[in-house]
């Protein structure tokens, strides 16, 4: 009798085609061995798995993500601002005062206040607080608010003063490059406020949350060069290294020696991502760089590196062999650093993060097809549909340059992620974003958007011979849903949740998150990330 486990009741949906499905899987050893529609012999497996009937599809790659303070906030901070019947809530400064005095008040004296998800154009005066206020309503404790873009913060006095910058004459609201290059020496500050149960909760609340939307893979995007020691970091590898959800770690250091240190724990050289990869900020901070001005101010915002530094150091990079990822949004910072990208050598499949808004020449750019346009169309989709701060700062003819469909049809590998905890680990909200698209002519099909986190995303982890569809030799990562995805409505997406995640042809198990399950995570061989 064979060693295989055969799963059955399911029809697998290999992903390669929308069309191609099998009714029976063998896995052997954690890797897929045959797909069929005829029952393999008994003699071929010594294990039954009935699936219940469904649908099963390879799981999903969530390439773009922010892993230690997802886990940090999941555990420590809250939302601001929240999705409620169609508003966002609160919409007011008197609404924001009253959540986080709540928030606050169930702090002890020295904690920490840390809260994400503020959206300044949903409130009525379309700010953020200032440190006086975060001072009145945090009880003087060291607090941020962060913005939805994570561009934009508030700090309170005391948390500006344990940056070591002057409160005297400071707002306290940091933005675009001001906010960008102070956020090592703000992660230092909350990290040095985590505990190991804080870690144990918010690891597990991270890996459940990945496996509820079935998830097999986070790209994680961390490192601050503004941190001396950036311990936070080295942490997060140490961590990353024994999660049973995959983690393909991107260190954010323009400083390609600093990265070399991580080299050895890398599956592949890899280095970039935001932080100091940034070639620019957000629009809601008003500190993308586009080329035309913003609608609401008249101002433009800088590249933050000129096109000499971009090339030199993506030519440093290139030679020490890493494929390399860089933030970049307006379309000036999209030439910036894409037209570095694309004078690399052959054979490495580059990555450009965000990218939303190309001008023609960006488009020509992608359509080289050197480099993976890594988007989370879940933003501009609630943006039109909640936030409206797309056509509040940006002139119509940049809002006309968000595109999908064209990109998807003329080759170009373009991947879905959520830049969590920027935006929640929920693929399907992505995948809403790319079905019933911004501009709705360059909307995709459910399949379309679907391939952006299998198929496209496995290939922007340079990882396609294992990872990212349905085929014998590849890991059996999967999960089982009642409903056909590829079928949904765009309506239907952001609620649409898998019945059961496997990985490597087993059934995910709820994490509880106690200490004694981070011991034993810690105890782990450790894997390459």
């Amino acid at each position: 009798m064979g060693k295989c486990t055969l799963f059955e009741n399911a029809r697998f949906h290999t992903g390669r085609r929308e069309t191609e499905v099998f009714s029976y899987m063998l896995v052997e050893k954690g890797r897929i061995k045959a797909l069929s529609n005829e029952k393999p012999a008994p003699r071929e497996y010594c294990r039954r798995v009935d699936l219940g009937g469904g649908h099963a599809y390879p799981c999903l790659i969530d390439g773009h993500t922010h892993l230690l303070y997802t886990i940090v906030a999941a555990a420590m901070g809250f939302d601001v601002c929240t999705l409620q019947a169609g508003q966002v809530v609160p919409d007011t400064l008197a609404g924001v005062e009253q959540r986080l005095r709540a928030f606050a008040a169930g702090k002890k004296p020295g904690e920490l206040v840390v809260a994400n998800n503020y959206i300044p154009s949903a409130i009525a005066e379309r700010r953020l607080p200032n440190r006086q206020e975060l001072d009145q309503w945090c009880g003087g404790r060291a607090a941020v608010v962060y913005t939805i873009d994570g561009h934009a913060s508030a700090l309170s006095t005391a948390m500006l003063e344990r940056m070591g910058i002057d409160p005297q004459g400071h707002d306290g609201i940091l933005a675009g490059e001001a906010h960008d290059r102070a956020q090592g020496r703000l992660t230092d500050i909350i990290a040095s406020a985590v505990t190991p149960g804080v870690l144990a909760r918010g690891i597990a609340a991270v890996e459940n949350a990945c496996a509820q939307f079935g998830i097999s893979h986070l790209g994680a995007l961390d490192g601050n060069g503004d941190s001396e020691k950036d311990p936070t970091t080295a942490l997060l590898v140490l961590l990353a290294r024994r999660m049973k959800i995959q983690v393909r770690f991107y260190p954010q250091y323009f400083d390609v020696g600093r990265a070399e240190r991580f080299r050895k724990y890398q599956r592949r050289p890899r280095i970039g991502g935001c932080g100091e990869w940034e070639m620019d900020g957000a629009a809601g901070a008003h500190s993308a760089a586009f080329s035309l001005p913003y609608r609401d101010t008249g101002t433009t915002a800088p590249c933050y590196y000129t096109q000499e530094q971009v090339n030199r150091q993506v030519a440093l990079a290139e030679a020490k062999g890493y494929q390399i990822a860089s933030h970049a949004i307006g379309d000036r910072a999209i030439l910036r650093i894409g037209s570095a990208l694309a004078n690399t050598a052959p054979g490495r499949l580059h990555r450009l993060e965000h990218g939303e808004f190309p001008d023609q020449d960006c488009l020509e750019l992608y359509k080289r097809g050197r480099f993976a346009v890594m988007m989370q169309p879940g933003y501009a989709w609630m943006d039109k549909h909640f936030l409206h701060s797309y056509e509040q700062f940006l002139p119509p003819e940049v809002i006309d340059r968000l595109c999908l469909k064209t990109l998807v049809e003329a080759g170009v590998c373009v991947c879905g992620s959520s830049d969590s905890p920027v935006q929640s680990l929920n693929p399907y909200l992505q995948m809403a974003g790319m079905v019933d698209f911004y501009r709705p002519e360059e909307s995709v099909s459910p399949y379309q958007a679907f391939q952006c986190y299998t198929l496209n995303a496995a290939r922007a982890l340079e990882e396609q011979e294992e990872i990212g569809s349905l085929e014998p030799g590849k890991w059996a990562n999967f999960f089982v849903a009642d409903q056909d995805l590829f079928t949904l409505r765009p309506e239907q997406l952001p609620d649409f949740r898998p019945r059961q995640s496997y990985y490597g042809g087993r059934p995910w198990k709820e994490r509880k998150g106690s200490l004694g399950e981070l011991a034993a995570m810690l105890c782990k061989v450790p894997h390459k990330i």
